[in-house]
């Protein structure tokens, strides 16, 4: 299988959006692993159209200006791993869920460490929003992009920053965080209500 792809660059590094047809399938990160999201052959397409919009809404995001994505996805994966993600869909913006909370709402409390084996390798980085599953004490925990974005995410959507692409590809960051690195700011706690379902929930591709 062929998949396009177009770099853009963000404030938290430069990220490859990945296509399959007309579906987002991918965002990796500037230092992703290799192997942590597995596609096949790779084209430079910068003009596909679901591409082009991916970006323009990823570009509101950093900004403040966008919460919820409206974006046709193509998830890869197994029959877990897919639920998995599907879950990340259903946080809400500016919450957070520990990966016990995604055990939970898939119905298997035992589930904790293959919920966390999932969300490691969500290959839609930010639209499916693995960084908002923390660990259960509030701690961030691994993730792909890195624990300094992953704050910078949170923080982002917590309304502490807002995060504007720089000239080539350099960070400019609007406020101050002022959280340690392996905490998340106070207004990004775990929320313990029950999840919402998100708008993005009903464009998971099979």
């Amino acid at each position: 299988m062929t998949y396009a792809y177009k770099l853009m660059d963000s404030p938290v590094g430069q990220l490859k959006l990945v296509a399959n047809g007309e579906r987002l399938a991918a965002i990796l990160w500037e230092n992703d692993k290799p192997n942590r999201v597995r596609l096949g052959t790779l084209i430079e397409a910068n003009d596909r159209p679901i591409l082009v919009e991916s970006e323009r809404q990823l570009n509101e995001y950093f900004a403040g200006k966008r919460q919820a994505f409206d974006l046709a996805l193509d998830f890869q994966g197994t029959e877990f791993q897919k639920k998995v993600w599907h879950a990340l869909l259903t946080i809400p913006f500016g919450q957070t869920r520990s990966y016990k909370e995604i055990a939970l709402q898939l119905g298997n409390v035992n589930a904790v460490r293959a919920v966390g084996a999932a969300n490691g390798k969500n290959p839609i980085s930010i639209v499916a929003p693995c960084h908002r599953v923390i660990g259960a004490s509030g701690d961030l925990t691994g993730f792909a992009g890195g624990l300094a974005n992953k704050m910078l995410l949170l923080s982002l959507e917590a309304g502490q920053t807002s995060l504007e692409a720089g000239v080539d590809g350099a960070m400019s960051v609007s406020g101050s965080v002022s959280a340690p690195a392996h905490k998340v700011e106070a207004k990004a706690k775990p929320a313990r209500q029950a999840p919402g379902v998100g708008t993005q929930a009903s464009l998971f591709g099979n």
